[in-house]
């Protein structure tokens, strides 16, 4: 497969994409860099590995959607809103904090007020990630890094990863974990996979499924396309029936169930929607293209 295309787009756009890596059918076939590949913050990715550590303690029936936030972090607080709020609240950033946080604490999430019923609004906010993060802490009793070590990072092959922690010790969650690009593109083929990896099942499907299509909708103010079409659990829904990761200065992981294909980018470039709509453009053409060639040769 050829990216010369889709470079010669971007850097004609003068957006400074570091890496991708491109899997078809499973199989790696396209990679390019411009900087030597080494593990950084992917931002908010993160926020998808912390949905498949719930996903996780989901299926161990450690955790459930309808888990009261207060309860399992024994908060007390009279609002019949922060009361009303649960983990899939959480998931689908529609916790009714009218404004956008990034807090290092979750004493500092309680001091919030929650100015719209949970589950009717939706807005982009790490300090839902924060708190799901820490109520898996509570009834798991290990940070959702060290969690998934074993269970997700390890059987990857993902080099223990670091990942940053907030002030009272829970993994971020929202952002800080620092993987390679290589790295976001085996977790997107764990994903197309539906969480089935050398045949084992690490995450129900059914978490998969639910996680990666639209639980709410989003705000056609929120932006241009891509982010108008709902968000998941932790996760964006797109375009061409795909679903991605997304993090700031231009971290994607594109799954492209339709097509058997994944997409991971890495970036330092503040302007980033147009890294993932040049996607559409040029390495969509590529891959259905790859795709006919594949079943010319059968």
């Amino acid at each position: 497969m050829d990216l010369q295309q889709y470079f010669s787009h971007i850097e004609k756009m003068g957006l400074n994409v570091e890496g991708v890596v491109v899997y078809l059918h499973g199989k790696e076939i396209a990679r390019q860099r411009r900087i030597p590949e080494k593990p950084k913050n992917v931002w908010s990715v993160s926020k998808s590995f912390t949905s498949i550590a719930i996903g996780m303690a989901i299926d161990e029936g450690r955790l459930k959607l309808s888990d009261s936030v207060t309860k399992i972090l024994d908060r007390e607080n009279p609002d019949a809103r922060w009361k009303a709020l649960t983990l899939e609240h959480l998931l689908t950033m529609t916790m009714g904090h009218p404004e956008y946080s990034r807090p290092d604490n979750i004493d500092e999430i309680f001091l919030f007020e929650i100015t719209r019923d949970p589950g009717t609004y939706f807005l982009y906010d790490s300090a839902c990630t924060l708190l799901a993060s820490a109520m898996l802490t509570r009834t798991t009793g290990l940070k959702v890094r060290d969690y998934l070590l074993d269970r997700l990072f390890r059987r990857l092959g993902i080099k223990d990863p670091v990942w940053e922690e907030s002030r009272d010790g829970y993994t971020a969650g929202a952002v800080g974990l620092e993987i390679t690009t290589t790295d976001m593109a085996v977790f997107g083929q764990f994903l197309l996979q539906r969480g089935n990896w050398k045949g084992k099942q690490l995450v129900s499907s059914a978490w998969i499924e639910a996680a990666t299509r639209t639980q709410v909708p989003t705000m056609p103010a929120q932006d241009k396309a891509d982010y108008d079409l709902g968000y998941g659990y932790q996760f964006w829904t797109c375009r061409h029936g795909a679903f991605r990761c997304d993090g700031k200065n231009g971290q994607f992981i594109i799954v492209l169930p339709s097509l058997d294909a994944v997409i991971a980018i890495n970036s330092d470039e503040e302007n980033m929607k147009p890294i993932l709509w040049a996607v559409w453009d040029y390495f969509l053409p590529e891959l259905i293209e790859q795709i006919y060639s594949l079943k010319r040769r059968e």
